[in-house]
């Protein structure tokens, strides 16, 4: 056994990452989903099943629609629909600089700015220039 562990016990394991979700899994529609058949072969048990399975498909549409006039309303009024959070990703963060890296960044921001107000007072002296002595 060697001094340190190739699987320290302290150390938290990364959870897998997740898989893409299926729109019915969602949990409106998870308790219509249809089971494991019954042993019994009943037609009334199955119609019931697929007119709840059909009652559960046609509210979670019907949220949807909800959702979408409400949006295009709003849009139609000029008020900006509150942003869809369904596709965005947010640990998606700015990248920090270090600081040499900071310091590097505003020397050469300061340097091109001061080479821009030369240039410009340049431009500004030939153009007194040309205006001035007669051309």
């Amino acid at each position: 056994m060697s001094l340190f562990s190739r699987k320290p016990k302290n150390r938290r394991r990364r959870p897998a990452p997740s898989q893409k979700k299926d729109i019915l899994d969602s949990p409106a529609l998870k308790s219509a989903k249809p089971k494991k058949r019954a042993k019994s072969e009943d037609l009334v048990g199955q119609v019931y099943q697929l007119n709840a399975q059909i009652g559960a498909i046609e509210n979670f549409l019907a949220k949807k629609t909800a959702e979408q006039l409400h949006r295009e309303r709003m849009k139609h009024e000029g008020v900006i629909p509150p942003p869809d959070r369904s596709g965005s990703k947010r640990s998606v963060k700015k990248q920090t600089l270090s600081h040499a890296e900071r310091r590097r960044y505003h020397a050469e921001r300061s340097k091109s700015g001061l080479n821009f107000l030369i240039l410009f007072c340049f431009a500004l002296a030939i153009g007194w220039w040309l205006i001035f002595s007669g051309v």
